[in-house]
């Protein structure tokens, strides 16, 4: 027994006619007697009556008749599901993303909900350390992460930042503080456990000048760092980017040199087919094309 059968069967059991169950089904009236015969064996029982006064269901026919109604709506419904699902309206998204793109991905997932609200989206605050894992154990469908990319991923970058120095205001140092100029000054760092990458290109910058960071505290968070360094503690190594967040009590002083530049690539596995995936791609792709400078 299949779907096409129990689609005959619910039609004329509504028609109780099998001339015109038979046309609406463009069929011949021999062939969908024959379909009903073959169910009625797989029965074991009639499912109609026939007779000189029209064809009846039978009380195994109207038994049949309820469940086969819902079947037929519940594969309806797993249809259209799929089909929706192929087309990226419908489905699970799970994406990883950190501070370089704590404004651009909520910016997406709101365009996202607009034209795909089926779309079911997980997102997880992570470093790009995390994210590298997560997607290794594909617990994530894409993350952003701090170039080099490992190999085995596609990607296309998305965002460029650099280093910068943050400072207390009632410290007074200079606005043009070199890095150079901070070998005896007292640091706040992001742990190295929580961001790795980002811990050693603050050690590979100061070695470049001579000398290691007298690190006093590490800390989990960019904005616990912040209030750290707000707070006299000493200077941190901050992304230029988490400027834009124009916390009070603190000074920025910018590192001019190509070294503390990176750029951060949205990275994904190359056989992924999630449809969701796709459909966010294109809205990050023409998100970055309208972002471009010079565009209207």
């Amino acid at each position: 027994m299949d779907i096409r059968e129990l689609r005959s069967f619910v039609l004329l059991a509504g028609q109780l006619h099998f001339g015109r169950a038979a046309a609406l089904l463009h069929l011949s009236q021999p062939a969908l007697t024959k379909q009903i015969r073959k169910m009625e064996e797989d029965l074991g029982g009639d499912l109609f009556q026939r007779g000189k006064s029209g064809t009846v269901l039978t009380s195994l026919g109207t038994q049949f008749l309820a469940e086969a109604r819902e079947t037929l709506q519940h594969f309806d419904r797993m249809v259209d599901r799929g089909k929706r699902a192929a087309k990226g309206e419908i489905g699970q998204l799970n994406l990883g993303f950190g501070f370089h793109t704590f404004e651009l991905v909520p910016r997406l997932i709101v365009k996202l909900r607009e034209i795909s609200p089926g779309i079911d989206v997980t997102l997880r605050d992570m470093s790009s350390a995390e994210q590298e894992a997560a997607l290794a154990k594909r617990s994530i469908d894409l993350g952003f992460v701090r170039q080099p990319i490992p190999k085995g991923y596609r990607s296309f970058p998305v965002v460029k930042d650099r280093m910068a120095i943050v400072s207390s205001e009632e410290s007074r140092l200079p606005e043009d503080l070199k890095l150079a100029d901070c070998r005896s000054l007292a640091f706040v760092a992001i742990a190295e456990a929580r961001a790795p990458g980002f811990y050693n290109h603050t050690i590979r910058l100061c070695a470049r000048h001579g000398f290691h960071p007298r690190i006093v505290q590490q800390v989990p968070e960019l904005t616990t760092a912040v209030a750290l360094v707000r707070a006299g503690l000493g200077i941190a190594m901050i992304p230029e980017s988490f400027r834009r967040h124009r916390f009070e009590g603190l000074r920025w002083h910018r590192l001019k040199e190509k070294e503390a530049a990176w750029s951060v690539s949205a990275a994904w596995h190359p056989g992924d087919t999630n449809p969701a995936l796709t459909r966010f791609l294109d809205l990050l792709k023409q998100d970055l094309k309208d972002s471009r400078p010079g565009k209207a």
